[in-house]
């Protein structure tokens, strides 16, 4: 490998254009075979360090060299002291000026002399980082090949429906392909935005790895410390950070095909024979190298109560006769109550009895339902309003609030679609609003059917609404179109409360009773969930809601003088 040929910089002053032998990195500048012996034999430069032009750094190198032993305040200065009690490094003036009074201030060059400045264990960490960003990669490749893997399974069920339907099949393919194009747009953006995101947090990874070996390689063990330090204080934390969210940020969501008649049955109801729906993955599902041998299905755990906070003993409440805690959503380690005769916002940290904080409603707080990580949606029919907020270290601040055209009774959204899906307090209707809170369609369900509504959500494994109807003891399915796809009624389901739905679609509903009904995604009867362990039947468990990871349901409960938040385990 040739090495690039430097001219002697003392002979240049003297407009000589003498080829350089060595490189003095104190001077910053070759020298010829002359200048080299004169540099040996003056004072002041004789123990200079001069090395072979194949170990001088790259220009970017040698910027960042002189960058990261520079001092901020002054430029032309070198740090050379490092002051423990700011924790941070200075050159002689700042430690004169501003660390005079300060007990610990060493000396850069004591400190690398007396430890031993190593960059393995920072390597490591990055390098796992790294691994990880590849991992995220590696994730991204493989969920797209399921995509089209999905794809394929669809156009092959379509071309077997093809030769009975002949007639319609034009309509159905449009329909149907037109539905996975959108799916696939979403997805498709979604991967390669995540594809870029990791690329580009995996160049940085690498940057800062060739930083370091450039650092060891060309700089002082000065250089190396600053480097670590700079490193450690600056990029690893924001590192880590970036790549939890990378990997909170996966890919999940991807389409199946549903054939919901029978091939025969397809000629008289072939429009609405197929559809394609978004399909959430696990986190680690198919190909994982995780072992899911042992994974033991909703239908089969078993409610186990973990903690029973007695809401009447809270301090702040001592002088309320009556709360009535109705709506519960968990957010974070923080359960989030809606308290109807107290009209406020309950906060407390999970598994314990400590109240974050209350938030006070100007109005009846009917419901609160959790609308993203941090947010959520406050419905206040008696002032024909709904107010969204977030909470912040255990503190419900609201962002703002929406006026109502009717009052609605729960709100909740349905992410795949950007919608808030609004029931109506009363007369069976359903609103949908964009974001800005515009009006896009209005359900109607009808009154004779929802008299009055309790409580709704949205099943994200099928894409139904899922409405509670406490005045007729029921529960209704509606699809996209507000038609019904089934109704639930069942001998153990009284005065229906708040609704949750698992990551199974399996869908969960209190009953005043002292149970909670397991029901199908279907609407099948699949269990009733004893609330025996400290729940009576007078005590009129209403609100429910899931942790973030499914292992843990809480229930809000209580009439007249009682009032509980229990917390139970499934196992």
């Amino acid at each position: 490998m040739s090495v690039k040929q430097y001219l002697c910089g003392p002979c240049l002053v003297d407009k000589g254009k003498i080829v350089g032998v060595v490189y003095c990195r104190e001077c910053e500048e070759p020298l010829c075979g002359r200048c080299k012996q004169d540099h040996a034999r003056i004072k002041v430069s004789k123990h200079h360090k001069l090395v072979d032009f194949a170990d001088v750094p790259p220009k970017e190198i040698h910027e960042f060299l002189k960058n990261l032993i520079a001092c901020p305040n002054h430029e032309k200065q070198e740090v050379v002291n490092l002051c423990k009690d700011h924790d941070m490094s200075c050159c002689n003036k700042c430690a004169m000026a501003d660390h005079g009074k300060c007990e610990e201030v060493k000396v850069l060059s004591d400190i690398v002399h007396d430890i031993k400045v190593d960059c393995t264990g920072l390597k490591t960490v990055l390098h796992d980082l790294q691994q990880q960003s590849e991992s995220l990669l590696e994730h991204e490749r493989k969920h797209e090949e399921l995509v089209y893997e999905m794809e394929s399974k669809v156009v092959s069920s379509l071309q077997t429906i093809k030769q009975k339907l002949l007639n319609m099949y034009a309509q159905l393919e449009n329909e149907v392909l037109s539905s996975i194009a959108d799916k696939k747009k979403v997805i498709g953006e979604k991967i390669k935005t995540n594809n870029e995101q990791s690329r580009q947090f995996s160049n940085h990874i690498k940057q800062q790895l060739a930083f370091i070996e450039n650092v060891e390689k060309f700089g002082t063990n000065v250089h190396v410390l600053l480097l670590k330090r700079k490193i450690e204080k600056g990029s690893v934390c924001r590192l880590k950070s970036t790549v939890d969210e990378l990997e909170n940020n996966k890919s999940k969501y991807r389409f199946k095909c549903i054939e919901d008649t029978s091939l025969d049955s397809l000629l008289m109801e072939m429009k609405n024979a197929l559809r394609i729906e978004d399909f959430t993955c696990g986190v680690r599902e198919t190909g994982s190298d995780i072992d899911r041998s042992h994974y033991k299905p909703y239908t089969d755990r078993i409610l186990q109560l973990k903690s029973n906070t007695n809401l009447r003993i809270i301090p702040m409440f001592d002088k309320a006769k009556y709360l009535e805690p109705r709506s519960c959503i968990w957010i974070d380690k923080f359960i989030v109550i809606s308290l109807r005769i107290v009209n406020a916002l309950l906060v407390i940290k999970e598994d314990s009895e400590f109240v974050m904080s209350k938030f006070n409603c100007d109005s009846i707080p009917w419901s609160v339902s959790k609308t993203g990580p941090t947010e959520m949606v406050i419905t206040l029919p008696c002032a024909g309003k709904i107010a969204f907020a977030r909470l912040r270290n255990g503190n419900v601040h609201v962002v703002t609030e929406l006026k109502t055209r009717i009052p609605y009774c729960d709100v909740t959204r349905n992410d795949q679609l950007n919608q808030y899906i609004c029931l109506a307090w009363e007369n069976g209707q359903i609103d949908l609003l964009n974001n800005t809170g515009t009006l896009l369609r209005e359900i109607s369900v009808g009154s004779d059917v929802i008299e009055f509504g309790q409580s709704c959500t949205i099943n994200a494994c099928n894409l139904l609404y899922i409405l509670s109807n406490c005045s007729s003891d029921n529960l209704m399915a509606l699809n996209l179109n507000g038609e019904k796809v089934f109704g639930y009624n069942h001998e153990n389901l009284i005065g229906p409360g708040q609704i949750a739905v698992d990551p199974s679609g399996n869908i969960y509903v209190t009953s005043i009773e002292g149970s909670l009904n397991q029901i199908s995604p279907s609407g099948k009867f699949i269990r009733s969930l004893s609330l025996s362990n400290g729940i009576c039947g007078m005590d009129y468990p209403s609100g429910l809601c899931f942790n973030r990871t499914f292992d843990k349901i809480a229930l809000s409960c209580g009439v007249l003088d009682k009032s509980y938040l229990q917390v139970y385990t499934f196992t």
